[in-house]
């Protein structure tokens, strides 16, 4: 049996081809899913422009979409059944296919009370957040900088502020960003790269506050962790959560080392855990984290959605892209 599936066939180009719907192995506790909405996220982009220097194209049918929702059509778990509606992360990161494959412990069954599917993607991501922040403990009080206002960096913005943080300072060049942020969370913007930060701290050191965490949610370069160093307090804490895209970084050891700071890398949680306790937060907040989603467009449109996500046009956030046809 054929399906439909997206395929990055070159670097910034998505064909259409029909593939063999993946078969579900001869072991337990995998689901097959038939995919209803999928959405984007950052890391996702360095994939479709090429960037990935190990990856070679064309790239797996389906990638490198890992934000899906779905209806499971084939379980060898005994925790699903086909017809249940879940949200789960596929093998390989094939979420643009009209079927995928996934690990019953990465997927997790959606409740009846979510009546938005395409924003249930951000239960996902959201998973990743929540465990970031619950590894720095009570944080009640303690003052925050986020560099990066993408959804990674407003979920950081909007956990931190439920959590009763003190100052949560949001950093992102990109002003519609910075005003998605004050509405998210954080007490201040400013609309300036981190390192231009660095340099007018350097310039006025009482111009800049240093903040005991520093959150990094941009990733995919060597830049942005340095300037988290070297702005947060001593012996403050720094979260790399943005994901790299290269194996050694340059790091600027001494001024973690001079300051007594803290280095947290955090990525991916323990989803039987998180993805529960994340669907619990969405659906206690719906309707102000469905606001992330500010696209919605049929799947057949992805190549346009990944170059808006690229080029940040339009006021994107996030983009739900709809599976349901074809």
């Amino acid at each position: 049996m054929l399906m439909q599936a997206l395929q990055i066939k070159t670097p910034r180009c998505f064909d259409p081809i029909r593939v063999e719907v993946p078969r579900l192995p001869d072991e337990t506790d995998r689901v097959l899913v038939r995919t209803a909405w999928v959405s984007m996220c950052g890391s996702d982009i360095p994939f479709f422009t090429g960037k990935k220097r190990f990856r070679t194209y064309p790239l797996a049918a389906g990638a490198p979409i890992h934000e899906c929702v779905g209806e499971v059509v084939v379980s060898t778990s005994g925790l699903f059944r086909p017809g249940d509606r879940v949200l789960s992360i596929p093998d390989g990161d094939q979420g643009l296919a009209e079927f995928f494959l996934a690990q019953a412990s990465r997927t997790a069954l959606l409740k009846a009370e979510i009546d938005d599917f395409g924003a249930a993607c951000i239960i996902q991501p959201l998973s990743t957040v929540v465990n970031a922040v619950d590894r720095l403990g009570d944080i009640r009080g303690k003052s925050f900088a986020v560099i990066g206002l993408g959804s990674i960096g407003l979920l950081f913005c909007w956990l931190a502020a439920r959590r009763g943080a003190g100052a949560v300072i949001g950093i992102d060049p990109h002003p519609e960003r910075c005003r998605s942020a004050e509405l998210f969370g954080a007490t201040r913007t400013i609309c300036r790269s981190s390192i231009e930060i660095v340099h007018a701290a350097r310039t006025v050191p009482t111009d800049w506050n240093p903040p005991e965490i520093c959150i990094e949610a941009v990733g995919h370069q060597m830049d942005t962790i340095n300037d988290s160093l070297e702005l947060v307090r001593k012996r403050g804490t720094v979260v790399a959560f943005g994901v790299p895209d290269h194996p050694v970084y340059a790091l600027e050891y001494e001024i973690f080392f001079r300051k007594n700071a803290i280095l947290i890398a955090t990525v991916t949680p323990e989803w039987t855990e998180y993805l529960p306790k994340a669907q619990d937060l969405f659906l206690a907040n719906q309707q102000e984290l469905s606001r992330l989603i500010t696209h919605r467009m049929p799947i057949r449109e992805a190549q346009k959605a990944f170059e808006m996500y690229e080029r940040h046009e339009d006021g994107i956030i996030k983009a739900a892209l709809d599976a349901r046809a074809w």
